[in-house]
């Protein structure tokens, strides 16, 4: 779920593919959640590390693109703060999917 070159997404020039690997694993985490036949898609130590390594540094990077674009009072950077609105929504119920999950490991 990172670019190519490794790091943070580019936002918000990435927000369609970050918001499209956000809602897959939302999906997944729902479906496993559920209970399915297809057994823990996701061990415990896969949890943290998505956690860790990709959700929670993410919510900085999300919040402080949306902030900065909040005050410049512009087009631009309303269509911006727009475009970021659903990858916060699902950034935050993704963060609290996996944090049921680990209380539940």
């Amino acid at each position: 779920m990172r670019p190519p070159e490794g790091g943070p997404p580019c936002l918000p020039d990435h927000s369609e593919q970050v918001l499209s690997a956000l809602n897959l694993l939302r999906l997944i985490l729902i479906i496993d959640s559920r209970g399915s036949g297809l057994g823990k898609l996701f061990r415990e130590e896969t949890l943290r590390k998505v956690h860790s390594e990709w959700l929670i540094p993410l919510r900085p990077i999300v919040a402080g693109v949306q902030s900065e674009n909040e005050k410049a009072d512009s087009e631009n950077g309303n269509q911006i703060v727009c475009s970021l609105n659903p990858v916060q929504l699902v950034l935050y119920r993704c963060i609290e999917l996996v944090e049921e999950k680990m209380k539940g490991c």
